[in-house]
């Protein structure tokens, strides 16, 4: 491509995995992730830890914070789920 139209400059599509708490060091500190649910299942909580917020993550949730800075992680179910984020990493 010769024109890319977003400001986020990495994606990732995340299926029927575990997310335990972590952060992501190849984001961008000044930058802000977003993580949407796209598939259908209920009862999943988004936990930001060192911001002391838990949040409904259900389907069709989207959420957005600095992966790097702030520790997160989904609660397991055995629903399938689909999750595409999109992040700033630095170049």
């Amino acid at each position: 491509l010769q024109v890319w139209a977003l400001v986020f400059n990495c994606a990732a599509i995340i299926c029927n995995r575990k997310c335990p708490l972590h952060q992501d060091p190849s984001s961008t500190p000044k930058g802000f992730d977003i993580m949407t649910s796209v598939s259908h299942y209920c009862n999943r909580i988004m936990t930001l830890s060192n911001l002391g917020i838990q949040l409904w993550y259900n389907s069709g949730a989207m959420v957005s914070f600095s992966g790097h800075n702030v520790r997160h992680g989904v609660t397991y179910t055995s629903d399938h789920i689909v999750c595409v984020t999109i992040i700033v990493r630095p170049y």
